[in-house]
């Protein structure tokens, strides 16, 4: 029994064994500590991340371009990328409607780009998206695609001028008649051809009931005379004047027919008077029906 306590007296009287078992677990977790953010900065802040190009939905000159602006850009390592910088110097190329990016381990830092999709060539060097967003594209063969309109006037106008269009387009349609050249002038005169070879100018005054008018009277008073029509000038308050494509007779309307003294076209006016613009008619003289 003396021995006993006289042993645990002992052990008690010299803590260093216990000292110096919790200090080398201190140093333990400390080294493994002092690894772990060693390996983790280096990972962290390794080489600069490979940046991809994804060539989804792109064709090879638009990869190639957008792949030629990425390379230049310090991305970073792979976790120390900022990723919305990287997106902003993709879209910085406005023939790009959207861009998706994302870190993918194994790969490196993803770009997923969208092309705008034209539906209309604007001047001679540009395209309109849907959107009314003008861009140059990156191949000149674009500006070719079969069956783009050609749409032309200032470019800050350029969303006016594609609603335009679009609702000029639903409007003709039950004539089977599509834009096929639109123009807005800096005046704001619009001057439009069909696929059908017709022309219309009209002012910026009542532009949307004007054309209206004209569409329900194509389809209706003037159903027959329709194919014989070259232009039409809608720049009057009240009415509007018919160039033919030949000389007609006789009308089925309530039109004046009325002959140019300058040997023009013969005009059917209805309900004629003084022009939306200087010089818009020639001189005339009504021929009673």
């Amino acid at each position: 029994m003396d021995t006993t306590a006289a042993s645990v007296n002992k052990t008690a009287l010299n803590p260093s064994k216990y000292l110096s078992a919790n200090m080398w677990i201190t140093l333990t977790v400390v080294l493994f500590v002092a690894i772990f953010f060693v390996v983790s900065n280096r990972i962290y802040n390794s080489q600069p991340a490979k940046v991809v190009v994804n060539t989804k939905n792109l064709d090879a000159a638009q990869y190639e371009t957008l792949n030629k602006v990425m390379e230049k850009k310090e991305a970073g390592s792979f976790f120390t990328a900022i990723l919305p910088e990287l997106k902003d110097s993709a879209m910085q190329q406005d023939w790009i409607s959207q861009v998706d990016i994302e870190r993918k381990w194994g790969e490196g830092i993803v770009i997923t780009a969208l092309p705008r999709e034209a539906i209309a060539r604007f001047g001679s060097e540009h395209l309109i998206d849907s959107q009314g967003k003008v861009y140059k594209p990156v191949s000149e063969s674009e500006l070719s695609q079969p069956g783009l309109i050609m749409l032309q006037g200032d470019a800050d106008q350029s969303t006016l001028i594609m609603q335009q269009m679009q609702q000029v387009n639903q409007w003709f349609a039950p004539l089977d008649m599509q834009v096929e050249d639109l123009v807005l002038t800096p005046r704001m005169t619009w001057a439009i051809k069909f696929n059908n070879g017709m022309r219309i100018i009209v002012d910026n005054e009542h532009t949307s009931q004007k054309l209206m008018n004209l569409s329900q009277l194509l389809q209706n008073q003037l159903a027959d005379k329709k194919e014989n029509i070259a232009a039409a000038d809608l720049r009057y308050k009240n009415g509007f004047v018919i160039d033919w494509k030949a000389k007609v007779e006789e009308t089925t309307s309530t039109a004046s027919v009325v002959e140019d003294e300058k040997s023009q076209p013969d005009r059917i006016v209805e309900q004629p008077s003084e022009t939306a613009e200087q010089g818009a008619s020639a001189e005339e003289s009504e021929i009673p029906l």
